[in-house]
């Protein structure tokens, strides 16, 4: 298994729990990943030979074209029925199922309320003047795609050629309020733990890591704008010796209870609909009462970028910058 950090032998384990109890001599090992880009070189480079891993929905159809994975069969997927529809067609390729959707959320903004009063909902906050060093941006090309949805462009995953660059001028005049650009949560939680962030692009599980861990009034914008949704998608390495077992692993994820655990302490929702976290705040700020709360009208979710490579050199020169 190739995943990200949390959802290992690291604290993760509730999530495959069902797995290990039906498997106990095929636990599962594992290999990190820190994104998709990440993931995708370690498998080229046979640093890592995975049977199954989880990249996000803007890169389904991405890998499902690549030919380094292959569909799932729904059927050995006892779960599978009780999967949020709409995923579940997200992550189908071509009329097969290259992915199987589990944890979704939202990239929206983070904020302490005691330290910082908006001028208004929006993704604008990022780029506030008035909080010149305690402003913490997402060290990936979705700030590209932010910018896009704050300049009001309708396709921020396809801008134009001219887009591009008014998006990357925003972001090159906005850098030097930067504090960090964070890759890790732990350093994101570090961050405003310690007072030196305020603001910050992030995800459910950071809000709710805040709230638990630091007491701060921590707010958890939902922009005009409208947030980024995600959807996690587990998919089957072409060629796998481990099938069925795979399957088995995925059905364990796919569960309710572990729908549960997930929802209650990562404060992530999950493509299993008869979960409910046991916090009315979190059922309210995911909007888990409402199937659709991944798409529009209420937020953009990821989608494929054509031209991932120009994204990604850009935001490279804005680092540099």
């Amino acid at each position: 298994m190739l995943d990200w950090a949390g959802y290992e032998n690291d604290g993760g384990q509730p999530m495959f729990a069902q797995y290990v109890k039906r498997y106990p001599h095929n636990k599962p090992k594992f290999s990190y990943m820190t994104s998709e880009a990440d993931a995708l070189g370690k498998m080229q480079s046979h640093t890592v030979s995975p049977d199954l891993f989880r990249p996000y929905i803007g890169w389904v159809k991405y890998f499902a074209a690549s030919g380094l994975v292959q569909p799932w069969d729904p059927k050995l997927i006892a779960n599978f029925k009780h999967l949020n529809p709409f995923m579940v067609k997200a992550g189908q390729y071509q009329g097969k199922q290259f992915g199987i959707p589990n944890d979704w959320g939202f990239d929206a903004i983070l904020y302490r309320a005691d330290k910082v009063r908006p001028k208004a909902r929006s993704w604008g906050l990022l780029f506030d003047e008035r909080y010149k060093g305690r402003i913490a941006w997402f060290d990936d090309i979705e700030m590209l795609e932010i910018a896009g949805l704050y300049l009001g462009f309708k396709n921020t995953w396809n801008q134009t050629d001219d887009q591009l660059k008014q998006s990357q001028k925003l972001l090159i005049s906005k850098k030097h309020l930067v504090r960090k650009n964070w890759s890790s949560e732990t350093d994101l939680w570090q961050l405003f733990g310690s007072g030196e962030v305020w603001i910050a692009y992030a995800w459910p599980n950071d809000w709710v890591q805040m709230k638990k861990k630091f007491g701060q009034k921590v707010v958890y914008m939902r922009p005009k704008e409208k947030p980024i949704a995600w959807v996690g998608n587990f998919m089957l390495l072409k060629g796998t010796p481990r099938y069925h077992l795979a399957h088995a692993y995925v059905d364990a994820w796919s569960s309710a209870k572990s729908a549960k655990w997930l929802e209650d302490n990562y404060g992530y929702g999950h493509a299993n609909t008869l979960a409910r976290p046991a916090s009315s705040d979190l059922l309210r700020a995911l909007q888990l009462n409402d199937p659709r709360a991944v798409t529009e009208p209420n937020a953009h979710l990821d989608r494929d970028i054509p031209r991932r490579a120009v994204y990604a050199h850009l935001w490279e020169q804005v680092k540099a910058s």
